[in-house]
């Protein structure tokens, strides 16, 4: 049977945490660097931070670095992801 109740939605299941997006926004504008300087950070989903570039280039530099990278974010932020998604920016496409 089923069931005629309305279920309420749980607004946090899509899996993405602001706290942690927040936390590495954070880090990225404090740390001075051309490289971080050209990155846009967005939402953190799972163990997934989702990067936003300009440029093809600077996508192909940060895929090459991307283990560095997640280290850097791990020792000064104390969040664990596992994987980086990086994408260019929609007017650059």
């Amino acid at each position: 049977m089923f069931n005629k109740d309305p279920k309420k939605i749980n607004s946090n299941d899509s899996g993405i945490d602001f706290s942690k997006s927040e936390k590495i926004s954070e880090y990225f504008k404090n740390y001075n660097t051309q490289l971080y300087s050209e990155i846009t950070p967005g939402p953190v989903v799972g163990e997934e931070l989702i990067l936003f570039v300009d440029t093809k280039r600077l996508k192909n530099l940060i895929e090459l670095q991307q283990e560095k990278l997640l280290i850097e974010i791990e020792k000064n932020t104390k969040i664990k992801l596992k994987n980086l998604n990086i994408q260019i920016h929609n007017n650059q496409q």
